[in-house]
């Protein structure tokens, strides 16, 4: 059955060109549902759920004895517990609400105090379901912490529970920290600048320690990992805020992303899903013009979104890309970027396609009349240029046109022979395509180019083409060979005669 960890419903309409992600499209863990098993067994499948840690009894009485909870606060427990088994979640809200700061420091106790398990789970099984149902209450946490001058922290013993290796408590530890700590609409009642430091420290930490955790990821596992579900989960908490978008980017997210992006064959349903969470993630960073001017220069990105809708058939994928796409437009060079991979094709195809998302075809439409505006700026040199920059190329107009070759020749000396230089590279692509279009357009410079042959030399032309003349594709092959010869023959009147 498909994985429903993460919602897919519809996003908000608030912005004509730059949509904001809706709340459901936040991370946000569905129960997962066991039918038998001990609790033990339940913990170490990852299958135990909220509902099973807050039928249990908790002897709350024995940490009052030792000290490490005052009578009141004991009384405050028994309150909140006696809440909880009647299982409605308005009125436990309610009693936080109205004794916020004891509340606070109650959980601040427990959870710096007592290193039982199942006291832990419980403290993160409520403060999950009360945020799931009442997210603004986070409020109340940044609340205690600035009322108390730094006193009631609780979002510092909860960093401390990630380095737990009990399953249970790191998914539930991630997913609340990242609510709390991506919270940003607490104003202090007067500013305090060691806190707002604090906090931003803390908020840096949960994000290095999930990128951290990501850089030892294989995109070919796909989502089969528990860890990995509740970190990215955690992830694509904390990038539904401003701070947190920023703090993911510093961080160095961004080279993280793109790996998971291009690790997969997108060929299981796990590995889909995976791309889907991650794509998730991009288009959240797109909202905060930090990070999308980040995105855009982060190398190779852009590309990868456009290959992406070009080789990914799932709705969900695609509406994620291009939405994320859609709010770069017009972001640095991203919209040349993404004419120069290629996307005016993927998205007039895309076009002709029916989609159960109307949002999907509104975006797509909308750019593709972004686009054709930048395509009519650009020259044919830009886009081949952007096109060879993005590492893919296609059998595009400019490729077989002699015309363009001769007007452009002399073009690729410029910057140092920047685009020189990428299109040999592109003789080392694992695609077949592009390494057949690299050997013709390497052959066709030397063919019109009097120093073409000495302008490739110092990038090693003639060994990646020697390379592909052996390789399984016979329209690499084709091309490679003529490549080759081009290379080595001075004489082209005397090689078309020859021919």
């Amino acid at each position: 059955t498909e994985f429903s960890l993460f919602a897919t419903a519809s996003r908000s309409h608030s912005c004509p060109t730059r949509r904001r992600p809706a709340a459901s499209m936040v991370a946000e863990p569905v129960p997962m549902v066991f039918k038998t098993g001990s609790s033990a067994g339940k913990v170490k499948q990852g299958k135990i759920t909220n509902e099973d840690v807050l039928r249990r009894e908790v002897p709350w009485s024995a940490f009052k004895e030792k000290g490490i909870i005052s009578k009141d606060e004991l009384e405050l427990m028994y309150q909140l517990v006696e809440i909880v088994q009647s299982k409605s979640v308005a009125a436990q809200a309610a009693l936080i609400e109205m004794r916020s700061a004891e509340h606070a420091q109650l959980f601040k106790a427990l959870l710096t105090g007592v290193n039982k398990d199942e006291v832990v789970m419980y403290i993160l099984s409520l403060l999950d379901e009360l945020l799931k149902q009442k997210p603004t209450l986070a409020s109340l946490f940044h609340a205690a912490l600035y009322e108390s001058g730094g006193a009631i922290d609780v979002f510092e013993p909860m960093l401390k529970l990630l380095s737990r290796q009990h399953l249970f408590i790191l998914e539930k530890t991630t997913v609340v920290l990242a609510k709390l700590l991506s919270w940003d609409h607490y104003i202090p009642p007067a500013p305090n600048p060691n806190l707002e430091a604090a906090l931003a420290r803390k908020l840096r930490s949960f994000a290095a320690w999930a990128v951290a955790l990501l850089k030892n990821v294989d995109p070919q596992d796909g989502f089969d990992q528990p860890r990995v579900v509740h970190v990215l989960g955690g992830v694509q908490q904390l990038v539904s805020s401003a701070p947190g978008r920023i703090a993911f980017v510093e961080a160095d997210g961004l080279p993280l992303l793109l790996g998971l992006m291009s690790g997969g064959h997108y060929g299981t349903h796990s590995a889909v899903q995976l791309l889907y969470v991650v794509m998730v993630v991009v288009w959240s960073l797109s909202y905060t013009q930090e990070c999308a001017s980040k995105l855009g220069h982060a190398a190779g990105l852009v590309p990868k979104l456009v290959d992406i809708l070009k080789s990914v058939q799932k709705e969900k994928v695609v509406r994620v890309t291009c939405a994320a796409l859609r709010n770069l437009v017009g972001v640095g060079s991203c919209s040349s970027d993404m004419i120069g991979a290629g996307v005016m094709k993927a998205l007039l195809h895309l076009q002709q396609r029916k989609w159960a998302d109307e949002d999907v075809k509104e975006d797509v439409d909308y750019l593709v009349e972004a686009l054709e505006g930048s395509l009519k700026s650009m020259s044919s040199w830009d886009v081949y240029a952007k096109e060879v920059a993005s590492g893919r190329l296609e059998w595009s107009p400019s490729h077989r046109s002699d015309h363009f070759w001769k007007d452009n020749y002399k073009a690729f000396e410029q910057n140092d022979g920047e685009t020189l230089k990428q299109l040999v590279g592109c003789l080392a692509s694992p695609d077949p395509t592009t390494l057949a279009v690299a050997c013709h357009d390497v052959g066709e410079l030397i063919k019109v180019h009097p120093e073409g042959r000495r302008l490739v030399a110092p990038y090693q032309a003639k060994a990646h083409a020697m390379k592909l003349l052996k390789h399984e594709d016979p329209e690499v092959q084709k091309y490679a060979l003529t490549c080759v010869q081009r290379l080595m023959v001075i004489n082209w009147e005397y090689l078309n005669s020859g021919s």
